[in-house]
């Protein structure tokens, strides 16, 4: 008896409030979405080079960064020779100097020599602008399953000097800062170093 009290006591309760599950779905629909955690700047166009190979290496997430069935894997950073060559028109559909790498993390897995797991379907984000100074990275690219990416990280230069003195091994974070992927904002986003290939 106390059970059918609440019951009829609840339904009272929804009709009160006039709103149908279907228009609770559609407020759920309307809301506003999050500000992007890098806007958009028509004024950031074209490649900007870094002076060396300071910043060589790839850039591993410290914090799982996902979007559905797709996680950032790495930043990559190339040195004067993979710049050079993209300048001047050299390019392939699979390698930018500056790119990002996401995984989709329900395709085959398995382990590699180095003890990583890799997976066997991989999104590369090239770029349509770059910009790599001493202590920041920009990029502008865009991939049909994830929409337009916007990066802007600073790097920490005596931070990166000394993981590289360590080849990486100290797990210091050396670079941080936004991505926005699609819709979806990542307003604190940190790196850690590697120099040579661990996938």
């Amino acid at each position: 008896m106390r059970s059918a009290l609440v019951a009829t006591a609840a339904v009272v309760l929804l009709a009160g409030c006039g709103q149908s599950p279907d228009a609770a779905k559609t407020a759920e629909v309307a809301a506003p979405a999050a500000p992007p955690a890098v806007p958009v700047d028509a004024s950031f166009t074209g490649f900007t080079k870094p002076k060396g190979d300071d910043q060589f290496g790839y850039y591993l997430p410290v914090g799982e960064v996902k979007i559905g069935d797709y996680r950032l894997d790495n930043l990559h950073i190339a040195g004067q020779q993979g710049f050079g060559d993209w300048e001047k028109g050299d390019r392939t559909k699979t390698y930018g100097p500056v790119m990002l790498e996401f995984v989709d993390v329900t395709s085959p897995a398995r382990k590699n020599a180095l003890g990583n797991v890799t997976y066997s379907v991989k999104l590369k984000v090239l770029p349509e602008a770059y910009a790599v100074t001493d202590d920041r990275v920009r990029l502008v690219g865009k991939h049909p399953k994830l929409g337009e990416v916007r990066m802007d990280v600073k790097i920490d230069p005596a931070a990166l000097k000394k993981s590289k003195a360590t080849k990486g091994k100290d797990g210091a974070t050396v670079a941080a800062g936004a991505l926005q992927v699609g819709d979806t904002p990542f307003k604190d986003v940190a790196f850690t170093w590697r120099g040579g290939d661990w996938g």
